[in-house]
């Protein structure tokens, strides 16, 4: 049965006053509804009746929330998948599960000590989800890494919606151009990510220039990256990862792992010489590979040509797919 637009409520969920790249993705995806005309709400969870459930980097987006879902046919809620086992609480509306970290959820559903399920106060049953054909259940897929993960436990009813960066990293860097003379050796890590690696090959080369993203605004982020040559991330890649991306805009030589979205090159498209596996006591490998991106930049940098193009669309391409994502559900 398709829906009718002009009743029809979207309700997307969020952790209450949390920011990180998977709330952004939610209020990004409940603007860009509101702007195409639907009526959209936040549904924030574990808001307490005297903090403000919005973060303030999100007020930005100015969209209304409600902490009551009204479970109709003519409604969709949209959960990240964090939040699957909410899935069970609502009979009639329309659900989707928008899959932006396959990692996240796995640490949701098996917790260990200060897991994010701990740190987000979520309870088993919000992230319990067996997988099986549920009515009225669609899923999304931010990366292919999610679209394997979830073809693996047979799931059918997959829909590709990615994400795209910030206005700040595209239209004011996609016509720079990278030199010697605009960049320093300097790497750039983010502490959150892969830390324990990171910080063995500090150890190792305590003299290169290394720098965290941490406390920084997202001007302050882009700052930082544009005077950097190198952004090294060897964290697990649960989705097609922002900073990366935001790295590339920046005109730096991204060095990854493997692990998760890093192994697809449909999400990270940079060449295999750049996606090197971290191997205790063989930091010296990846240590040469930085030296000589400093020396090379300019050759090296060029590789990067194709991905930042592929950035460049993503908004486009988030339109795309979400417009025909939109005429499975309305007229």
């Amino acid at each position: 049965m398709k829906l009718n637009k002009n009743t029809a409520t979207f309700y997307v969920i969020a952790p209450a006053n949390f920011a990180s790249g998977g709330p952004f993705l939610m209020h990004q995806l409940a603007s860009k509804l509101l702007n195409m005309g639907f009526k959209s709400k936040m549904v924030y969870i574990g808001q307490q009746a005297s903090t403000d459930p919005v973060h303030d980097f999100y007020k930005r987006f100015k969209i209304p929330y409600t902490n009551t879902i009204t479970d109709a046919s003519e409604n969709i809620v949209i959960f990240p998948e964090i939040y699957t086992g909410m899935i069970y609480h609502y009979k009639k509306i329309h659900k989707v599960i928008w899959w932006l970290s396959v990692d996240f959820f796995l640490a949701a559903i098996r917790p260990k000590p200060f897991s994010l399920r701990r740190f987000l106060g979520i309870k088993p049953t919000v992230c319990h989800y067996d997988f099986k054909k549920e009515p009225l259940l669609s899923h999304w897929v931010q990366s292919h890494y999610a679209r394997h993960f979830l073809e693996s436990k047979n799931v059918t009813d997959i829909y590709n919606l990615s994400d795209y960066l910030d206005a700040i990293f595209i239209d004011k860097l996609k016509r720079k151009s990278f030199t010697n003379q605009n960049k320093s050796n300097r790497i750039v890590y983010n502490p959150k990510k892969g830390y324990n690696e990171t910080l063995e090959l500090i150890r190792k080369a305590p003299l290169l220039d290394w720098v965290p993203i941490a406390n920084m605004t997202p001007s302050q982020v882009r700052q930082l990256l544009l005077s950097a040559k190198i952004y090294i991330d060897f964290g697990n890649h649960p989705g097609k990862d922002r900073i990366p991306r935001e790295a590339a805009m920046c005109g730096c030589i991204i060095v990854t792992n493997k692990k998760g979205s890093a192994n697809f090159a449909e999400d990270i498209p940079i060449p295999d010489k750049f996606k090197i596996d971290y191997i205790p006591g063989k930091e010296r490998n990846i240590i040469d590979l930085l030296e000589h991106c400093f020396t090379a930049y300019e050759n090296e940098v060029q590789h990067f040509d194709t991905y930042r193009k592929k950035i460049e669309q993503e908004e486009a391409v988030f339109n795309d797919d979400l417009a025909k994502i939109i005429t499975t559900f309305f007229d």
